[in-house]
């Protein structure tokens, strides 16, 4: 940064503004372009091959914020048995959503029970707003009314945030088994350089570098800690690939499926 602007001081923001910018991965890649075609044009690069290979990078994340896709399949599936079992107390005491399974799995479904709920408690409003002051053993009404408010606080205060909330989390994983509260793009993943060798859990990404005699010709990151999986979109993810005559990697990128990709693509 120093060089770029003529050794003048430069803040944190201007140097953050810069590196956050939608440009600024464009501008990346278009050089990464023009420096392969500049390697290829002096011969320090050739046709023959492209070696590619992996690394964990730890986030800047709290290494305690993880959220566990199981955790929240367990949470989610006991929120839609209780759901459920509402669900039938309600149409027993004529509060009929008519709803299917796969509906009171959901938020809306839960919605359309809070929005029949509350259409229950009007109507009990203005049934008791028409009673005598006095009713000999106390008025229905009223005990139903406490029983109807008492379900619809238990939906809206209670249900719906937590069907949100797990919505929310399966959108995040989208794919992965865990991710980070604080930089919801990182996977929780074993990092190598731990220093105490005992692989600890840490969020992190999956670099993948390309390189050819020692030069770095294409990169990106991934959320997901196998390289298994990482690897067609890699390939996928730059046209420079297939200018080359063979690919390059070790036995963890081994799949039926990335073999035929790059015998029937590459």
């Amino acid at each position: 940064m120093k060089w770029l602007t003529n050794d003048q001081y430069v803040g944190y923001h201007s140097i953050n503004d810069f590196r956050v910018h939608p440009l600024t991965a464009t501008l990346i890649r278009k050089a990464f372009v023009h420096f392969y075609s500049l390697l290829k044009e002096h011969q320090y690069v050739n046709e023959e091959a492209i070696f590619i290979d992996g690394t964990k990078l730890e986030a800047d994340a709290n290494r305690y914020s993880f959220v566990w896709r199981k955790s929240i399949e367990k949470h989610e599936a006991k929120l839609n048995q209780e759901v459920a079992t509402l669900y039938v107390e309600l149409v027993k005491n004529e509060i009929n959503s008519a709803l299917q399974e796969d509906e009171l799995q959901s938020s809306v479904g839960i919605e359309a029970m809070i929005q029949k709920t509350k259409e229950k408690l009007e109507q009990l409003n203005d049934e008791i707003s028409e009673e005598p002051k006095i009713i000999p053993g106390g008025s229905p009404n009223k005990r139903k009314r406490r029983w109807v408010k008492k379900h619809l606080r238990k939906l809206s205060k209670d249900y719906l945030p937590r069907k949100h909330k797990y919505e929310e989390a399966n959108k995040q994983f989208d794919g992965r088994n865990s991710y980070s509260k604080t930089d919801k793009d990182a996977t929780f993943m074993c990092m190598k350089e731990d220093a105490m060798k005992n692989r600890t859990i840490k969020p992190g990404y999956n670099l993948q570098i390309a390189t050819q005699n020692l030069f770095v010709l294409a990169y990106d990151l991934y959320p997901n800690p196998s390289d298994t999986r990482t690897l067609i979109p890699f390939l996928n993810s730059n046209d420079l690939f297939h200018e080359f005559n063979c690919i390059v990697a070790d036995a963890g990128y081994g799949s039926e499926e990335n073999y035929q990709h790059i015998i029937d693509d590459m």
